[in-house]
């Protein structure tokens, strides 16, 4: 299962607990995989993990499969020495549960109330994670051709390649690290995005105020933004300012200095591009589990 699908979580557990019993303490040993045994238990567990993130239920069969390349995914992890702290399996945790509105303390807690261990939702983070890491290694760089772009844009109907250029100003209302004073920024942003009609005199306006950074102009194809950006950069108008953020160097926002159209791109190239990247990298994960498993020692117990 693909790492995005994990997010799902964090709208799969604000749902009602699904009704579950007890696990069971006794773990009988299903299979052996080069030493490395799976129980009964982690097959259940696995099953559980996927109702609760898919709402989809797993046979137990696919949910041994599954298990059987996790463990060979960190056992070749660990052959070639790919440094993984726990730390950094917490983190990812700490993102997921933060994506759902929770603490990782909560989304714990939310685990236990539909009886699963937040250690086999962990253990899969950690798989997915080296498993990428060593993909990517003997894969190299994924390269993918234009040509390869515009036979799949084709082969979806599109033949018009025309995407939409903006020219955009950033403008930044510095927020210094540690500080807390964001709310008063945005109000401060959001003033100026009343009275901001023109990039030339709100240019001036803007540079003209307190700890505010006006950046050089900078040109970006809708085809080369992400789908909801582009919503927001299409719906705001030459001479405005698009909604003011909160981003890491304090409040952001962006004038709107000019658009155009642009022939011989397309608004979604970068979703194919996305599409073609991921098609090819699950193709060589696919490839390289299936030498893996050819070389395992993997003894299943009736």
């Amino acid at each position: 299962m693909p790492f995005a699908r994990l997010l799902l979580l964090a709208a799969a557990l604000l749902l009602p607990a699904l009704v579950v019993g007890s696990p069971a303490r006794a773990q009988q040993v299903v299979v052996v995989v080069n030493g490395d045994p799976v129980t009964s238990y982690d097959v259940s567990q696995r099953q559980l993990l996927h109702s609760i993130i898919e709402r989809k239920p797993i046979s137990a069969k696919e949910a041994l499969e599954e298990l059987i390349e996790e463990r060979i995914k960190i056992q070749q992890a660990n052959r070639l020495k790919l440094d993984v702290d726990q730390k950094d399996v917490d983190r990812l945790f700490a993102s997921i549960a933060e994506r759902s509105g929770r603490t990782p303390e909560q989304l714990s807690s939310g685990f236990k109330q539909q009886g699963l261990g937040d250690k086999t939702f962990k253990q899969k983070l950690l798989a997915d994670y080296v498993w990428g890491q060593y993909v990517r290694a003997r894969s190299g760089t994924v390269n993918i051709r234009d040509a390869d772009v515009i036979a799949a844009l084709q082969k979806r109907g599109e033949t018009q390649m025309v995407a939409t250029e903006y020219t955009l100003m950033p403008i930044v209302f510095v927020v210094p690290r540690n500080a807390s004073n964001h709310a008063a920024r945005l109000a401060e942003a959001n003033a100026l995005k009343s009275r901001f009609t023109d990039c030339d005199s709100g240019e001036q306006m803007a540079k003209s105020m307190r700890e505010v950074v006006v950046r050089p102009k900078v040109t970006r194809l809708s085809s080369e933004v992400p789908a909801q950006l582009k919503q927001i950069l299409d719906k705001t108008e030459v001479g405005r300012l698009t909604p003011p953020e909160v981003a890491q160097a304090g409040v952001e926002t962006f004038a709107m200095c000019g658009k155009r159209e642009v022939r011989g791109e397309s608004s979604q190239k970068r979703e194919i591009k996305d599409e073609l990247t991921t098609s090819q990298f699950t193709a060589e994960s696919k490839k390289f589990m299936a030498e893996l498993r050819k070389q395992a020692l993997i003894e299943y117990r009736r």
